[in-house]
């Protein structure tokens, strides 16, 4: 008892956070555009902008197998803040409640948003970036990854934890993916319209806790370096191609003696739109990655799925995907079934069913997820 009213008094103390960034920046925002003559104001380039965004997602959890039910919740707020020309800083947070949660054992986590205890603050993002010119970007501070290789269009409909970061990665890497941070060097340089490239280079451990997210001692915590290519026009398709190296400092499962040993994961994304119908489109997705069979505890990895687009007036999607992975307690297929369906400008609702074979055993399950987002 003690511990959920501590863990709700978390939540409220989190919310009133995202709520008070939420308040400031649109006042710091006003005033600023007040302030400056309008030719000033319209130029993104040369004046300082404060842009924020808030999200809620809530969901019911339902193990149909075994009857069980539970609840999980994953709050967020974070902000932009121009400082000067093509310089900005970038800060996110989160905070998550969980309850009677996860309700199935399976491996990969069904759900994106059970990522563990429950906090009420973790600190995602916490950098200074400068825009070099109109093809590259440069960053420094706490980072996270998941956003810069793992978010695109197709994967992040779906709820299972997989299409939110590559398993061969988020399994064997102590990499710096939700809920943890790492401090970072991050590189972003475009040679042409829809081509970019990105690189990371993190210190070799991440954390959710402020006194340890904000350390940068390779020497004890090694390195990770993760490097993605990506091709895409931001509406019909994009292609991914992707490595991640580390020696970071991780704990042998047998002797229990923390070893920095080396580790490299390969991985490759493909989303294109076949098909269209009116304005709604029909596309497929593949993904696929690799780690050492020896060395890793997830070695191979990949996922296949279709998804429709922009269905109706609120430019619903549905989608079906199925997904595999091997560990090395393990194997297990996911078959998934969603759709995100768009109640209004801030809110959607989100129906999923998944269909899980963990070693042999077939398992059903589904989630009804709600999202609420604001920002400007």
């Amino acid at each position: 008892m003690n511990f959920i009213t501590r863990t709700k008094q978390g939540i409220f103390r989190c919310l009133a956070f995202c709520l008070s960034v939420m308040t400031w920046s649109a006042i710091s925002a006003q005033e600023h555009s007040q302030s400056q003559p309008d030719s000033l104001s319209a130029d993104t380039t040369s004046s300082p902008r404060i842009s924020w965004y808030a999200s809620i997602t809530t969901e019911m959890p339902w193990n149909i197998s075994d009857s069980r039910t539970g609840w999980a919740n994953y709050i967020e707020a974070g902000a932009q803040i121009g400082l000067w020309k093509g310089g900005s800083l970038n800060m996110d947070a989160i905070a998550t409640y969980e309850y009677h949660n996860p309700v199935l054992g399976d491996l990969q986590w069904f759900s994106n948003i059970t990522i563990g205890a429950n906090k009420a603050f973790r600190l995602m993002q916490f950098e200074f970036s400068q825009q070099l010119g109109d093809k590259g970007v440069l960053a420094l501070g706490l980072h996270n990854n998941d956003i810069d290789c793992f978010n695109s269009p197709y994967t992040s409909l779906f709820t299972n934890s997989s299409y939110t970061s590559i398993p061969t990665l988020s399994f064997n890497f102590p990499i710096a993916t939700a809920p943890i941070a790492a401090l970072a060097l991050h590189a972003e340089y475009q040679p042409t319209e829809k081509l970019t490239v990105k690189e990371t280079l993190y210190n070799g451990v991440a954390d959710d806790r402020l006194n340890r997210q904000f350390r940068f001692c390779p020497q004890n915590d090694g390195l990770v370096n993760i490097t993605s290519i990506h091709y895409s026009d931001n509406e019909h398709y994009i292609y991914c191609l992707g490595a991640g190296l580390s020696n970071s400092n991780m704990e042998n499962e047998e002797t229990g003696v923390q070893e920095k040993a080396f580790q490299y994961a390969l991985w490759l994304l493909a989303e294109q739109e076949i098909c269209t119908f009116g304005k709604s489109g029909l596309g497929v997705m593949l993904q696929g990655s690799i780690a050492p069979k020896k060395s890793s505890y997830c070695s191979h990895y990949w996922g296949a799925g279709l998804v429709c687009n922009r269905l109706g007036k609120m430019e619903a999607q549905i989608g079906l995907a199925v997904n595999r992975v091997l560990m090395n307690d393990g194997r297990e297929t996911d078959i998934e079934l969603t759709t995100s369906l768009p109640v209004c400008e801030y809110l959607s609702l989100q129906p999923a069913l998944h269909c899980i074979n963990t070693n042999g055993n077939y398992k059903m399950a589904a989630l009804v997820r709600a999202s609420f987002e604001i920002g400007n």
